[in-house]
């Protein structure tokens, strides 16, 4: 498992995957009120990396390339709790029903517009 914020920890050997995690927009804007968010990836365990030490092991499975993907969850966290997924073929949206604890499928397959007025993009 890893962050941007501490080393990455070696879990198990045994563990099939590997999570990749940061916070969006950081907990300085809670005080703020403004949406706060986590973003996941999760790429298989390298095996093949195993008989290395722990520490060049851990980063060298943290550090696959994105292509590699195997899923991508972003967490809103806002007036309404929000889950964005994929897992390479497609984006579903999910909302967080307060009342059973369960999230909601709300959009499945979203897809950005052919066109559009204005595009917005981080490119940090």
């Amino acid at each position: 498992m890893a962050s941007e914020e501490d080393c990455p920890v070696w879990i198990s050997d045994d563990d099939p995957f590997v999570v990749v995690t940061d916070p969006l927009d950081g907990s300085r804007n809670i005080d703020s009120f403004i949406p706060t968010g986590t973003i996941f990836g999760i790429d298989n365990h390298l095996v093949e990396l195993d008989h290395l030490p722990k520490g060049e092991k851990t980063m060298l499975n943290s550090f696959q390339s994105g292509l590699k993907l195997v899923a991508v969850v972003h967490v809103l966290y806002s007036s309404a709790s929000i889950l964005y997924t994929s897992f390479g073929l497609g984006t579903h949206t999910f909302t967080l029903d307060h009342s059973t604890g369960d999230f909601i499928l709300m959009h499945p397959n979203i897809k950005i517009p052919p066109r559009g007025q204005i595009y917005s993009v981080n490119d940090a």
